[in-house]
């Protein structure tokens, strides 16, 4: 019998994030006939989000360290590389990418890949990190770009060569859809981690343009992060009532009660958050910012950054008005996610790359 193929994808954290849920949909549908697909994080407790959810998958886990400043995983992480003789090192999100490339080309092992979920402020402001990360680059023996944006990013910046970066979008996983419960028709959500990028006060400042236009309008957020006490509190100075739902492990009630879905981002790689709105069938607009305006066309509303938010809010309200444009916008999005963005066919397309590379060696 042929041995099974023994992958390691080394993820930062599994806490919310985008790179933590495609990675997650990826272990659903991985070959496990020929594939034997490991999954360690950087740090973590049992407590952490996406732990349990991964450990019901079937996927064997190996938490390196239970905190971010206590650095066990540079002990443990070349212990688990060496011993359990990976034949590929998959590295997602950035202290990954950098220690477990490094690590994995030291203790020889055959494949190694860097995978891109999106170009942090750490690396888009600081020249070091661009050229830490450079370096730590060439180590791979593939780059995956979760979008266009990205790999023009790490051709122009890095210096990558095009040939070396391979464009594998995020995705979504087949999961059964549930009956969508309608509210007022005017329930607008956003989800996502609270950080500066996902720019929420946008959200906010349209939010508060809505209630102006319809007082009929209401709002919920799901995520938690570093901003969330700013972001309450400007709610409160704008007058907004906004049910904060906090860090949620899976989404699907989420999108199964809001009536529109509103991205906010000043940047992103390939918006998970957005994928599952369309797959739920829900309608959703977004900033038209790279990552987002060369995946998407008619499938959404798309929203200039430049606008005021006077405009903006207008041109969410004039969509929710036109409910036979929203209807056809939610057909339009199901099919692209049907045809793009499938998690069951992106992790074909994965294992034949890392066939591929192995056959190289």
């Amino acid at each position: 019998m042929q041995r099974r193929i023994r992958v390691l994808h080394l993820i930062d954290n599994l806490d919310l994030g985008g790179a933590q849920t495609v990675l997650l949909a990826w272990l659903r549908y991985h070959d496990r006939t020929k594939f034997d697909v490991h999954l360690a994080s950087i740090h973590g407790t049992r407590k952490s989000l996406f732990y349990a959810r991964a450990r019901d998958l079937g996927t064997p886990i190996v938490l390196l360290s239970p905190r971010r400043w206590l650095p066990l995983y540079l002990l443990r992480l070349p212990v688990e590389i060496s011993a359990n003789g990976y034949d590929i090192v998959h590295c997602h999100l950035l202290a990954s990418n950098w220690l477990g490339k490094l690590l994995a080309r030291i203790l020889r092992t055959p494949v190694v890949i860097s995978h891109d979920h999106c170009i942090d402020p750490l690396r888009a402001n600081s020249t070091i990190a661009t050229f830490i990360d450079r370096q730590i680059n060439r180590l791979a023996d593939e780059v995956l770009a979760v979008s266009p944006g990205i790999r023009n990013h790490l051709i122009a910046a890095e210096g990558i060569a095009s040939e070396r970066i391979q464009v594998i979008p995020n995705c979504v996983p087949e999961l059964p859809l549930g009956e969508r419960k309608r509210a007022s028709g005017k329930l607008i959500g956003g989800a996502g981690r609270l950080v500066p990028q996902k720019n929420f006060l946008r959200f906010l400042r349209i939010a508060c343009r809505l209630v102006e236009i319809d007082q009929s309008y209401q709002f919920v957020i799901a995520g938690q992060g570093p901003q969330e006490t700013t972001l309450k509190n400007e709610a409160a100075r704008l007058g907004l009532n906004i049910h904060w739902l906090g860090v949620q492990p899976a989404l699907d009630q989420f999108f199964s009660e809001i009536d529109f879905f509103l991205l906010t981002s000043d940047f992103e790689g390939c918006p998970m958050a957005l994928l599952e709105a369309l797959f739920y069938g829900v309608p959703a607009a977004a900033m038209m910012v790279e990552g987002i305006r060369g995946e998407f066309s008619d499938e959404l509303l798309l929203l200039d950054p430049g606008e005021s938010d006077n405009d903006l809010a207008r041109h969410i309200h004039a969509r929710l008005e036109n409910q036979a444009e929203v209807n056809a916008q939610v057909q339009r999005g199901k099919e692209i996610v049907a045809r793009r963005f499938s998690a069951r066919k992106q992790i074909r397309t994965i294992e034949e790359i890392y066939v591929s590379l192995l056959e190289r060696t």
